[in-house]
């Protein structure tokens, strides 16, 4: 459904002069999916608004592609990088840490917490720090940055909203509809439903497509939008999948008619002897039955007598034909010395 890294890099020379990638799906899925008529042939209810740490109005996304900003490694959170604008949809961000390539991409909406301005990290005291798979030495970082931002185009702080507050608590319930975006391709937002609510977390269930693509977030994600919320931003939605198909229930069997009992249904039914399980085989032993085989005819001999005392003596020829010569006593054959031992004489009193 994404771009493949192949064309990523085929177009990496075009995205840095500034085009803009073509990250919006066809506009057949925008206008094919309606809430409304969704809601209605599901008879489900959208979570309200106050379940999500999202603004009440969407703010406006003031970016242009190319800008740098400064925005914390989704790969290591302590750090704090130096990041382009790669692309824009709605209010959201595609990122590129600067010195990695496009595989490591993330999207980051305008009011989140986790971008900056350029410069924000020396006033609080900290350091730009290379991103997580650095693609250059570790000692050339200095030159790389000064490199990197000369003669850049900031984005200005004006770009910058501030982080809607948290919800005081987890309102969700399962069964409610929203809008979510999908981790494994998370340039897209599809409906979901909520599967299952535990303390803080919620588990977020995409329609129609088996979960394969469900996980838990927490009730204050950023991930996890009201329904419409696609609808006031100009973000597109992708429609439900339709690999769900409802089965149908079983056409009950025919009854049938009743049947005068005999005297042999009446009879109970014969108990038939497990089958005995492999015996082992004993290499370099001869003339003598392995204790496991032993035990296993004695205990096919045990059930047979049981059988024969509940009254199935004719099972038991069929069952065990072979047993009982098996377990004929067999008289220890007589040795003599070994090669090469003395023998002592025997002496009579």
């Amino acid at each position: 459904m994404g771009r493949t890294a192949l064309k990523d890099q085929r177009e990496g020379k075009k995205e840095k002069a500034g085009r803009m990638l073509p990250l919006t799906p066809p506009a057949d899925n925008k206008d094919s999916f309606s809430w409304e008529e969704y809601l209605k042939e599901t008879s489900a209810t959208p979570a309200p608004p106050a379940c999500f740490r999202q603004a009440g109005v969407p703010p406006s996304n003031d970016f242009k592609t190319g800008m740098k900003l400064e925005a914390r490694d989704p790969r290591n959170s302590t750090s704090v990088c130096i990041a382009t604008v790669m692309g824009l949809t709605g209010v959201r961000l595609r990122l590129r840490l600067d010195g990695s390539d496009n595989s490591n991409d993330f999207w980051r909406l305008v009011d989140s917490s986790d971008i900056q301005p350029i410069g924000s990290c020396e006033k609080n005291g900290d350091m730009l720090q290379p991103p997580l798979g650095f693609r250059m030495n570790a000692s050339s970082w200095p030159m790389f940055l000064l490199r990197t931002l000369n003669g850049a185009e900031m984005a200005p702080a004006t770009a910058f909203k501030k982080e809607p507050p948290r919800p005081p608590q987890n309102l969700f319930r399962p069964g409610m509809k929203l809008e979510a975006v999908d981790k494994k391709n998370p340039y897209l937002i599809c409906p979901a439903t909520v599967g299952e609510v535990k303390g803080d977390e919620v588990f977020v269930m995409f329609d129609g497509w088996r979960g394969a693509f469900d996980y838990w977030c927490l009730h204050e994600s950023r991930d996890v939008f009201p329904v419409g919320w696609c609808s006031l931003t100009t973000h597109s939605l992708q429609a439900p999948g339709n690999s769900v198909s409802l089965q149908k229930p079983l056409p009950p069997l025919p009854a049938s008619p009743p049947c005068k009992p005999s005297r042999r249904s009446l009879q109970p039914p014969h108990r038939l002897i497990p089958p005995m399980p492999p015996l082992p085989v004993r290499k370099g032993v001869r003339g003598r039955r392995p204790k496991s085989e032993t035990l296993a005819l004695l205990r096919g001999l045990a059930e047979a007598k049981t059988l024969n005392t509940a009254g199935d003596q004719d099972l038991i020829p069929v069952l065990i034909p072979d047993l009982i010569p098996d377990l004929e006593t067999r008289l220890p054959k007589k040795r003599g010395p070994k090669p090469g031992s003395k023998v002592r004489p025997e002496i009579w009193s």
